[in-house]
């Protein structure tokens, strides 16, 4: 088989690169191992991330609309962030844009990649018993990222930090009603969360994002489950009861940091890429689909003809992406007692600005200086060591 863009996962980031190419005028193929029952994890957006990289949350796959999220800190202190965001039902969201694709003029292939060979002008991958050529190829196939990495690409910075993940989908009476995600931090999730999402009605998804402890973080979410039907004891009659439907794991890389994206006739987006969240995560993959088609129309498939995508996206999300680590690892150097007042103060504040991003940045941080003034000093260090 032959295409001029083979994009290889049907992540969010995958599903926009292959929309993107093809509206570019690209020939696009979307390779993914089981295209028919898609089984992705993420399952929350927010408003002010979605707008802001082009999408508009739609009817057919949205679940349920929430008022912001709760920051809970260990011995159970609140503080919320009024910042709209949604539950959305994934394999609903995922039929939508593999329809959209498909709409565009992209072929879907169920097979998986095994392993990819540049020649010439065109990079080969090979499938179980068959070979796809492109003139550009595109993994976007999640934080293992085996073709990027088996072309010599470097995509991650920091791959040892990527933060795996275990999270299922729970009922009890109510529970899905409430209006808040709520986002846990602290040592029952080191490096990064545990969270509590809304789905509407009975349901909910519990989960944990836990960094530098390996792949099984099965303790840290059954620890957390126990504080979570503590914590809602007052709450809910027979918390105790609640059940466990069904069970996810796999690697969130928050704070890995993008490396090496591009490679002649090789791209690399989404969580293959480190590239976090669902909202910005498609818009990595528009940007890649966009340059793929580019490449395309020039016949100019070097790194250097590629390159313009890395740079498009480093002006779009370098500084938010390079914040965000700085943040969280200076998050990691908390004790729980630290965490606890500094929830504690800012409980009640006005947490969000409007304006840029450097804005609403400077505007959290004079707000947690003023409660812990060693924060700004610790998140000076963490920007340095990038």
């Amino acid at each position: 088989m032959k295409c001029d863009v083979l994009v290889v996962g049907a992540s969010p980031a995958g599903l926009m690169a292959a929309i993107s190419a093809a509206k570019g005028g690209a020939g696009v193929i979307l390779l993914d191992r089981d295209l028919a029952c898609l089984d992705h994890a993420a399952n929350t957006l927010f408003e002010g991330m979605a707008a802001a990289s082009g999408i508009k949350v739609e009817d057919c796959y949205l679940k349920k609309e929430l008022g912001g999220m709760r920051i809970i800190s260990p011995s159970g202190q609140a503080a919320t962030i009024p910042a709209k965001g949604y539950f959305i039902d994934r394999k609903k969201f995922d039929e939508r844009y593999q329809s959209l694709a498909q709409s565009c003029g992209v072929t879907l292939l169920a097979g998986i990649a095994k392993k990819s060979r540049q020649q010439g002008n065109r990079r080969t991958v090979s499938l179980d018993d068959d070979e796809v050529e492109a003139k550009v190829v595109v993994d976007a196939s999640g934080v293992l990222s085996h073709l990027a990495r088996g072309a010599g690409l470097q995509p991650m910075r920091h791959p040892e930090d990527i933060a795996w993940a275990m999270e299922a989908d729970i009922e009890h009476p109510g529970l899905g009603e409430e209006m808040f995600f709520q986002y846990w931090i602290g040592s029952m999730a080191p490096g990064w969360k545990a969270t509590f999402s809304p789905a509407g009605g009975d349901r909910a998804t519990l989960g944990v994002f836990v960094r530098g402890h390996g792949q099984n973080v099965q303790p840290f979410f059954r620890d957390f489950l126990k504080r979570f039907k503590a914590y809602k004891a007052g709450q809910y009659r027979d918390i105790e009861d609640l059940k466990i439907l069904s069970v996810r794991r796999g690697g969130d890389p928050i704070c890995v940091m993008p490396g090496e994206m591009v490679t002649n006739s090789l791209m690399v987006t989404g969580g293959a890429a480190g590239h976090s969240g669902l909202a910005y995560s498609m818009r990595a993959g528009t940007i890649c689909g966009s340059v793929a088609a580019q490449a395309v129309a020039a016949k100019e498939f070097s790194r250097k003809g590629l390159l313009q995508y890395e740079k498009l996206w480093k002006r779009e999300f370098y500084l938010q992406y390079r914040m965000g680590r700085a943040s969280l690892e200076t998050l990691a150097m908390m004790k729980d007692e630290e965490i606890d007042r500094l929830v504690r103060g800012l409980s009640g504040k006005t947490l969000i600005s409007s304006g840029s991003f450097l804005k609403k940045a400077a505007y959290a941080g004079v707000m947690v200086s003023l409660i812990r003034p060693r924060t700004v000093l610790d998140l000076a260090v963490n920007l340095m060591r990038g």
